[in-house]
């Protein structure tokens, strides 16, 4: 029996949806890129943003020197929130991966074939591994697309191009990290209906956690458990990735997957 391939088809609706709707959003965003460069818009911006304090600045991911003319400005504002949907889908895709067999009914057809957990759990990782793949080459290409449809005629387009790949890199990193975490998650679960919810809440109980970092000094010790600050687009896009999250985050995964495969292995399952 090909696992993969059931997995795969099941949740395909899911992932044209999420490709469809995201790449939806980041188009409307870029599109509004040419009236940036209005000087009245310029003003009336600047004017908004100086009137905030330095901390709700960054708590937003802007400073002194964001430029809402300049394109990479624009685009590492409008692609943080792209970001959190990645950390989302990522979460939603990990925590619903194992639970939703028990919560469908599907596990005992599963269980029925000639195949071992460790197949099945790892079959039902592929798949999401590959979803996820789809969506951000999917939003990638869309993000590629509009922003050199309006970018200035002065600005090279490879270097565009290679800013939105190191972007689109966290951004995937980001969901992955989610996704380990989300699946370790799923193990453990016991019913299905609250599955979802858990793996937004999972994303936006970080989020925050971020967000206090950046309030007070004291606080930015707190980032290390943010996987969203590691990937920020705008910092990403001035001064690349911090190797230490880089390798937080791979361990991380790690980990989380080591103790789904575990846990999985002698899981009691909820077979009628």
């Amino acid at each position: 029996m090909n696992i993969f391939k059931f997995e795969f088809k099941r949740n395909i609706k899911s992932l044209i949806y999420w490709s469809i709707g995201t790449s939806a959003i980041i188009v409307f965003f870029m599109a509004l890129f040419p009236s940036m460069k209005d000087m009245g818009m310029q003003e009336l911006v600047g004017a908004k943003l100086d009137s905030l304090p330095p901390a709700i600045l960054e708590t937003f991911n802007f400073s002194s020197t964001t430029d809402f003319s300049n394109i990479n400005d624009f685009l590492g504002y409008c692609l943080q929130y792209i970001a959190m949907a990645c950390g989302i889908y990522g979460a939603m895709l990990g925590v619903n991966s194992i639970i939703e067999e028990e919560s469908e009914g599907t596990i005992e057809f599963l269980y029925s074939k000639p195949v071992s957990r460790s197949k099945i759990l790892w079959s039902k990782i592929s798949s999401r591994v590959v979803y996820f793949c789809i969506f951000i080459i999917v939003i990638g290409a869309s993000t590629i697309g509009i922003s050199i449809a309006v970018k200035p005629n002065e600005l090279n387009t490879m270097d565009l191009m290679m800013n939105i790949k190191s972007v689109f890199i966290g951004m995937a990193f980001l969901g992955y990290i989610f996704m380990a975490i989300g699946i370790a998650i799923s193990t453990i679960l016991k019913k299905g209906k609250m599955a979802t919810s858990l793996g937004v809440s999972l994303f936006f109980m970080t989020y925050i956690i971020g967000i206090i970092s950046k309030l007070k000094e004291e606080f930015s010790f707190i980032k290390y458990v943010s996987p969203y600050e590691w990937v920020i687009p705008s910092n990403i896009i001035k001064d690349g990735f911090e190797l230490k999250f880089v390798l937080i985050g791979f361990l991380l995964i790690i980990i989380s997957l080591i103790a789904a495969s575990v846990i999985y292995k002698k899981k009691d399952m909820n077979i009628n």
